[in-house]
């Protein structure tokens, strides 16, 4: 027979605490989101020179590849908040591209 009070799994019940552990806070986490569409099918350069140009925490998906059109549309989210920001820097890494509509978006 075993005795709980020497077990290690229930250090809650040695100091009279809860099993539930505390509720954290959530952090909000705001970001902007928006359709690129960069010439040519392969999408590795363009995720690059997003990383570099917005930094690691930027995120791309492939959202379509046009064949017909040589083109491919990411969906991108970028920690940045200042859409002004995300334009020039946009504008200076991407001559060629096409800019979508940009969105705001708060992550819980």
């Amino acid at each position: 027979m075993y005795r709980t009070s020497d077990s290690s799994t229930l250090p809650h019940t040695l100091n009279g605490g809860s099993p539930h552990r505390p509720l954290h806070r959530r952090i909000e986490r705001h970001s902007l989101s928006f359709d690129l569409t960069v010439p040519g099918l392969n999408s590795a350069p363009a995720r690059t020179l997003l990383a570099h140009a917005f930094g690691e925490g930027t995120q791309a998906f492939v959202v379509q590849i046009s064949r017909r059109n040589d083109c491919t549309t990411l969906y991108v989210e970028t920690d940045r908040v200042d859409i002004n920001d995300v334009i020039g820097t946009l504008t200076a890494h991407f001559p060629n591209a096409t800019l979508g509509r940009v969105t705001r978006v708060t992550r819980r």
